[in-house]
């Protein structure tokens, strides 16, 4: 089991990603999210990417790894730590969400070593979006969004996997209007808000970001959610900007309850819900 040895961070951003052919060897390593790095520049090496220091953003996925899998990874990149190494494993900065506000520092990184005077920028600093692969993200939910009743009809049908989470320092207020009265947004603060996360896909979110009206309605961004092993991961959430508050329907109420209650039984209250 992964607790049993010291682990790591590392963020990757070729073809251990998601879809490639090396992400095999991550399968039993916590997705902990998808964030990106600033600082680097990304090229195309002929079917796999290096990145450099330089004035650009790159974007990969941050695993929680032991230390056992880093070193199996080292032999898969090519790095032993000596001058002739193609790739070097350094300590980098990953950023989650838009304001930077959310980052993990000291996160192990492989960058490339050798000449990319003749070879293709990648200017999106995107690898999956080059390639033109699906990408995995951890999407949060904490209201109507925990029932499965309501995300089978909006369309979100591919999960790979759900697990009970927590946000710290936030709080439920129902400010929205929408078809059942006022719907929830998250609000920061003192308490924490209850609900699941969902590893899925941004083709997937897309999908949700019609019925959530997103950019008109709501607006979404990365915050850091705990799972009951206290491993923190970076989850995607939907939320609004200020706006007045008032009280939910008893159904739209009961519909959150139903969504909560289905994992969570009755161990775990959003702060906002207690009514």
């Amino acid at each position: 089991m992964l607790e049993n040895h010291p682990i790591v961070l590392l963020f990757v951003y070729g073809t251990l990603r998601y879809g490639f052919e090396l992400n095999h060897l991550l399968r039993n390593s916590p997705f902990i999210g998808l964030g990106y790095v600033e600082g680097f520049k990304m090229y195309d090496l002929g079917g796999y990417p290096g990145c450099v220091k330089g004035d650009g953003t790159i974007w990969g996925e941050v695993y929680q790894v032991s230390e056992e899998l880093l070193r199996k990874l080292d032999e898969v990149e090519g790095y032993s730590g000596t001058p002739d190494d193609l790739y070097e494993r350094t300590s980098v900065t990953v950023n989650f969400d838009q304001k930077r506000k959310y980052k993990l520092s000291g996160v192990q990184m492989y960058v490339y070593r050798r000449s990319i005077d003749d070879k293709y920028v990648i200017r999106e600093g995107d690898f999956s979006s080059h390639m033109g692969m699906s990408k995995i993200l951890n999407y949060f939910a904490y209201a109507e969004n925990t029932n499965t009743e309501v995300m089978k009809y909006r369309g979100l049908t591919k999960i790979m996997k759900e697990f009970r989470a927590y946000a710290p320092g936030f709080r439920i207020v129902f400010s929205v209007p929408c078809r059942w009265g006022l719907c929830a947004s998250l609000k920061e603060g003192e308490g924490k808000v209850c609900g699941y996360v969902y590893l899925t896909t941004a083709d997937q979110l897309a999908v949700l970001d019609r019925a959530e009206h997103y950019l008109s309605t709501y607006m979404r961004d990365s915050i850091p959610v705990v799972d009951e092993r206290g491993i923190t991961y970076f989850a995607t959430v939907y939320f609004t900007e200020e706006k007045e508050e008032g009280s939910p329907s008893h159904q739209y109420l009961q519909i959150i309850l139903d969504g909560l209650r289905r994992g969570w039984g009755d161990q775990c209250r959003s702060t906002g819900l207690d009514l």
